[in-house]
């Protein structure tokens, strides 16, 4: 399990996209058509994906998580990478503090410990 930092690549950015087995055809990238979060979008993943996502969403009202990554993503990639990397390390890659890396990692030491006590 790696954690890229690369930026958003053109994948994104196609001038068409299928949705719902339609395909959206956007002509002329421009994201400054576009209003407030739309714009947004259009200028980080192409305007293809912004009418995508203006489709599935438009009118709902969505807040994003500070968690991206699931407790149980983020203990698999802390116990694969606690012998190989530091836990500030760590915890930039899964946006935690280091003092929970830190809980976690110690979390699953006990819990090896005890498997082999059993």
């Amino acid at each position: 399990m790696n954690i890229s930092e690369n930026t958003t690549t053109d994948i994104f950015k196609n001038s068409s996209v299928e949705y719902r087995n339609e395909e959206v055809i956007v002509i002329n990238s421009n994201p400054d058509r576009y209003s407030g979060v739309y714009k947004e979008m259009a200028d980080l993943l192409g305007d293809a994906a912004a009418v995508k996502i203006w489709k599935r969403f438009s009118g709902l009202n969505i807040s994003f998580p500070q968690r991206l990554y699931s407790k149980e993503f983020t203990r698999q990639f802390i116990e694969e990478n606690m012998e190989t990397m530091r836990p500030h390390d760590i915890a930039r890659n899964v946006n935690l503090s280091e003092r929970r890396i830190r809980q976690i990692i110690n979390e699953i030491k006990n819990e090896k410990e005890n498997g082999r006590n059993a």
